[in-house]
């Protein structure tokens, strides 16, 4: 059976910040460092915003509704599967066996001095529900845009778009779950597109990729791709901001 619920709604989010040279020198070299930096709180944030929504999965067969902290739409359809594979017509604690669910949604995203429009959407499977449980796994994916999101710092004021796809693959969670439950193992790959317009040289286009690492605490290890490595806090609260520089 498929349920699909459609609810106003906001999820406070990133904060995207930046700035981007071709130019050689101090200047390019300061740019990719901030741009790095805030391609890092995207990632960040949107792993906090997945992992709330592998929190729903793990409920099973009655799903919250979603938050109502803001504006914008949000659709989640989701559909039951036993063992073999045969949809069900509900949930069933015992002979479920997987859950699929599809979500989108449109939002106004807030965190600390920044601000943007987008959109998110992901497509995520949880296995191992049948029977006695330890743990339970998601796989998925997702996609994203921000637009005209802006930031305001003591580094100056900066303005991108952002694209981006993720991979979500074998995150673990332990069963039975509680507040200061964090997925054992598994990661969460993002690659992100970063358009700056009208910028000092004109429109220029970066990209980097992020993958979070999950051990079981509530310290992720964060690391861009040929960057600087951070963690980031699964236990942030929404509008905060939630990573640090790996070390300090």
């Amino acid at each position: 059976m498929k349920l699909r619920i459609t609810q106003a709604c906001v999820v406070l989010g990133v904060s995207v910040t930046g700035a981007c040279s071709d130019a050689p020198g101090p200047e390019d070299s300061l740019a990719e460092a901030l741009l790095t930096r805030d391609v890092a709180m995207v990632a960040a944030d949107a792993a906090l915003e997945d992992l709330a929504d592998m929190g729903q999965l793990m409920v099973g067969g009655v799903l919250p509704a979603p938050p109502e902290d803001g504006t914008g739409s949000f659709t989640r359809t989701v559909t039951f599967y036993d063992a073999a594979g045969i949809e069900q017509p509900s949930h069933d604690p015992v002979t479920t066996a997987s859950i699929h669910m599809v979500m989108d949604g449109t939002r106004e995203f807030s965190r600390d001095s920044w601000t943007a429009s987008g959109t998110r959407e992901r497509d995520l499977t949880i296995t191992g529900l049948e029977g006695e449980e330890i743990s339970r796994t998601v796989n998925g994916t997702g996609s994203g845009t921000l637009i005209r999101s802006s930031h305001a710092d003591t580094d100056g004021a900066r303005t991108y778009d952002m694209f981006t796809n993720s991979v979500i693959e074998n995150v673990v969670h332990p069963v039975p779950r509680t507040d200061e439950s964090w997925p054992l193992s598994g990661t969460i790959t993002r690659e992100i597109t970063v358009t700056v317009t009208d910028g000092p040289d004109g429109d220029v286009t970066r990209s980097r990729t992020v993958v979070i690492t999950f051990d079981g605490t509530n310290w992720a290890h964060m690391a861009v791709v040929g960057g600087d490595s951070f963690e980031v806090d699964l236990s942030t609260r929404s509008g905060r901001h939630p990573f640090r520089k790996r070390g300090q």
